[in-house]
């Protein structure tokens, strides 16, 4: 025997905290793998739930944007254009190397300027240096020291350009305008690469990152709800609307019924006659007697001992889940591991044994012959026996008395007749004990 189990049964806890705000199913409610059968006020709820709605609508907009890519490829071209502006900057201060910053023609005006700037100063300096022996006081001599530091000024500046615009970049210019270009060519090439892969509908990276954080945002939010991991029937509700729950707090038992199957256990010394397939006829004495049918899909080759005996555990499929087959009841199961054969029994009494071995007496036509058996299964007062015999013959019965046998024949009595009975053999019910008939085997 054993007791009856679900294909599936869970009892389903919540997630997070909060307070039930709705109970959408009831008991025996039939429930498919995915219905939101409770759920939480979010209000309620600890502050990264809550946190984690708003996430999801951001993402969930992003997903629907990879997916379409029309903002996506603007985005990309907008980053394309970036990138080429500044290569094409990078690429004009590469034109500068190993030339003076400005050109020929610029540089002989610029020189021009400072011969010019030179010959001013020239000028003013000799200027001043005829005041030398006057004094200070005098307007004539500070009118010439303005105009020399004038002159001093606008030499310095014509200078300082001329020696700008006639110089070239020095080696840690060179280094720093060459890493530039070269930075900003990859920045390119990579925004080019960008740009081509959603245009031609490649987005496969976009679209897997948005997905990714879709898939978080909705397992944090359905925290708030109790969902049906698989399609069934609720079989106990625990939470109700207004109940304050915490995390591990049970909702609710949901039950597949659509199979059920019982565990028993097979001895060693039977467990070999089973095989995969075999048929049961499985019982419920709790539900008077309800018997229903089965099949062997399982048999676990690894046995428990237990007080010396080793038993297995084969598993019983039933061939239909009738509404009064309770998850738990226990059940009687016969497993059937052979064909039903006839076989041919007779009275225990009609068996005789002498040196020839065993026989019976047969009385046909009031005449009676001898008939060598093989006797087999005592059952109750008869035996199974083998030999020329059929169904119907008529056979001599003998009872036992204080007279012995010898060669010659058994001193038994004579009794009456009996008629040659057949039966078919089946399988004994699991946790029986004796020999089987033949063509069956009694399981222990």
């Amino acid at each position: 025997s054993g007791s009856v189990s679900a294909k599936q049964l869970a009892v389903i806890t919540w997630e997070t905290s909060g307070t039930v705000q709705e109970v959408n199913v009831a008991t025996n409610d039939k429930a498919a793998d995915g219905d939101i059968l409770m759920k939480l006020n979010s209000t309620t709820a600890p502050a990264d739930v809550i946190q984690a709605i708003s996430t999801l609508i951001t993402a969930q907009q992003n997903l629907t944007n990879a997916k379409e890519s029309n903002t996506s490829l603007a985005e990309a071209e907008v980053a394309l254009n970036t990138a080429k502006d500044a290569y094409y900057k990078a690429l004009g201060q590469s034109y500068t190397l190993g030339q003076t910053v400005g050109s020929e023609d610029y540089n002989a005006i610029l020189r021009v300027s400072v011969i010019n700037a030179q010959a001013a100063y020239d000028k003013a300096k000799d200027n001043y240096d005829g005041y030398s022996e006057s004094s200070d006081s005098d307007t004539r001599k500070a009118e010439a020291r303005a105009s020399l530091a004038q002159a001093t000024l606008d030499l310095k500046e014509a200078t300082s350009i001329y020696n700008y615009y006639t110089s070239t970049p020095n080696a840690m210019d060179s280094a720093e305008i060459t890493g530039n270009l070269n930075l900003a060519k990859a920045q390119m090439d990579d925004a080019q690469r960008a740009y081509d892969l959603i245009k031609n509908g490649d987005n496969s990276d976009a679209i897997t990152s948005a997905q990714a954080a879709v898939d978080a945002a909705q397992a944090t939010v359905n925290k708030l709800s109790i969902i049906a991991p698989f399609s069934g029937e609720v079989a106990v509700i625990y939470s109700q609307v207004g109940d304050v729950v915490s995390a591990g707090t049970e909702a609710l038992a949901l039950v597949d019924r659509t199979k059920l199957y019982v565990d028993v256990q097979v001895d060693e010394t039977s467990i070999a006659n089973v095989k995969v397939g075999n048929t049961a006829d499985v019982t419920f004495d709790s539900l008077n007697g309800l018997a229903t049918t089965g099949k062997v899909t399982m048999i676990d080759p690894i046995g428990t001992s237990t007080s010396g005996v080793v038993n297995y555990t084969v598993r019983v499929e039933l061939d239909k889940s009738d509404p009064q087959i309770l998850i738990g009841a226990t059940a009687t199961v016969v497993i059937n591991i052979g064909e039903p054969q006839s076989v041919l029994f007779v009275p225990v009494s009609a068996v005789l044994n002498d040196a020839q071995g065993e026989y019976v007496m047969r009385v046909k036509n009031s005449v009676t012959e001898r008939v060598t058996v093989v006797s087999g299964q005592i059952v109750d007062q008869t035996v199974i026996v083998t030999g020329d015999l059929k169904k119907g013959d008529v056979v001599q019965l003998y009872t036992s008395s204080s007279s012995t046998s010898d060669e010659n024949g058994p001193q038994d009595s004579m009794g009456g007749g009996m008629i040659i009975s057949s039966e078919s053999g089946a399988a004994a019910p699991a946790g029986g004990g004796g020999e089987p008939p033949s063509g069956g085997a009694q399981m222990p």
